[in-house]
């Protein structure tokens, strides 16, 4: 099993899924480490609480890259109740794993969470073209030689 989850990270770092702008986005969400620059652009297009499409955009490390594709893969499709879940598994997933790992899903979930806040407050007549959160886990880990 643990070649074949290998094989996927792979396929996903040299193939992402979903990369991208999404020209019809009914919500743009941004997760921002001013300490770093780095960032995820998270796009969602839904349509009666359906995940219609999904896009997202880093320039952030590749396993940014990684959870980006696998997280978007996971959720294209689905409702939104389903995308929220899915989520706090990855959350905690990834939770008991290298701080590395965690900061980059954090960076990556957070940009989604901030696509859905911007898609609400669309609805409310918000004209603003995104909605940004900054975030203080940083994706780069020093090392301590």
């Amino acid at each position: 099993m643990e070649n074949n989850l290998n094989q996927e990270i792979i396929e996903h770092l040299m193939h992402p899924r979903n990369y991208g702008p999404l020209e019809n986005a009914t919500g743009i969400g941004v997760s921002h480490s001013e300490k770093t620059g780095e960032f995820v652009i998270f796009y969602i297009e839904t349509k009666d609480n359906n995940l219609k499409n999904v896009g997202y955009a880093t320039n952030g490390c590749h396993d940014t890259v990684v959870l980006g594709s696998m997280f978007t893969e996971m959720i294209k499709g689905g409702d939104l109740n389903y995308a929220k879940v899915a989520a706090e598994k990855l959350r905690e997933q990834v939770a008991e794993g290298p701080q590395k790992q965690q900061a980059c899903a954090h960076m990556v979930l957070s940009a989604f969470d901030a696509a859905q806040i911007h898609e609400q407050q669309r609805g409310n007549g918000s004209a603003e073209e995104l909605f940004a959160i900054e975030i203080k886990m940083e994706c780069e880990v020093e090392s301590h030689d």
